[in-house]
């Protein structure tokens, strides 16, 4: 069965039901996802906006001197 034919299947099963305990799950999950999404995009936008911060403000380190201290730190 592919994956259309799966979704229009459980979509057919869900509109159908009369099962009040299924249909909050149904919802509960989909907002579930729909959550962790924004929270997902809301944590991605505020480490980008951190970066852009420390970058504006000095607090970084150059791939030179990444490696220096790689090197300093992997011969101990």
């Amino acid at each position: 069965m592919t994956t259309l034919a799966e979704r229009k299947k459980i979509a057919e099963w869900v509109l159908n039901t009369k099962d009040e305990v299924l249909l909050d799950k149904v919802k509960e999950l989909t907002l579930a996802k729909s959550k962790a999404a924004k929270n997902f995009i809301a944590d991605y936008n505020r480490e980008i906006d951190e970066g852009v911060e420390r970058v504006r403000s000095g607090k970084f380190s150059t791939h030179e001197e990444v490696e220096v201290f790689l090197n300093t730190w992997e011969s101990k």
